[in-house]
């Protein structure tokens, strides 16, 4: 009898502290919820959500953008029926367009905004690619040059260009590499893209669409365009 008490106090000795701490954790949680706000899903603020607002405010100056440059936009019509695209570089008449869409001794006619307009070539700088045109008598549109040396990759970029009927078209993108003078794109465009004005989202003239054979678009910039036309 004598042992089993003594069994029964060892017991005793060790449950006890357990049941006291347990005890204790229960009335530590009991006041901590009575003192500390019960935070339910509902009542979180959840962050707001600007991104697709940004979207917006940047697809609406794009479209503003392209109504204002659009009529910089020409289009050059070749002899073998094909169309491609320019630019009106000066209000006086100037205007650009590649020498390789337009290459020495073919038949062309240029349209401005769906209208027939005379011309000469004044200059053909074949290892720029490019062909110095003068149009008659045409009061043109001509839009701001891009002032920055340095064209930061990423930046958000759109082509315009002409058909013979008046009609336009658009396409937008990024600048993905620069090199040199050649200014590497994200857009992908067919043959009638050749030669038409791209500009920056704020509708500054950054030079004219060269567009590969895998219908990836290059610019050739203004920088280039200046010096040929000697401006």
């Amino acid at each position: 009898m004598i042992k089993f008490k003594k069994i029964l106090k060892i017991v005793a000795m060790a449950v006890l502290p357990v049941a006291g701490g347990a005890a204790g954790g229960l009335i530590s949680f009991y006041q901590c919820t009575q003192l500390a706000p019960l935070y339910l899903p509902s009542m979180l603020s959840s962050p707001k959500i600007e991104k697709s607002e940004t979207v917006i405010q940047e697809n609406k100056a794009l479209k503003n953008a392209i109504a204002k440059v659009k009529n910089m936009a020409i289009a050059v019509k070749t002899g073998g029926g094909h169309t491609v695209s320019g630019a009106a570089i000066t209000s006086d008449g100037l205007a650009v367009t590649l020498n390789s869409a337009y290459p020495a001794g073919a038949a062309a006619e240029v349209f401005s905004a769906g209208e027939k307009i005379g011309f000469e070539v004044v200059k053909r700088d074949k290892e720029a690619n490019l062909a110095i045109l003068r149009l008659n008598g045409a009061d043109l549109f001509t839009a701001g040059f891009y002032q920055q040396e340095d064209l930061p990759l990423g930046e958000r970029i759109f082509l315009v260009g002409a058909l013979p009927s008046g009609e336009f078209f658009a396409n937008e993108g990024t600048v993905r590499a620069v090199s040199g003078d050649k200014i590497v794109t994200n857009i992908y465009e067919d043959a009638a893209s050749a030669g038409a004005p791209v500009f920056d989202i704020e509708g500054n003239f950054l030079g004219i669409a060269q567009v590969a054979e895998s219908g990836q678009v290059a610019v050739i910039s203004v920088a280039k365009i200046k010096k040929a036309a000697d401006l």
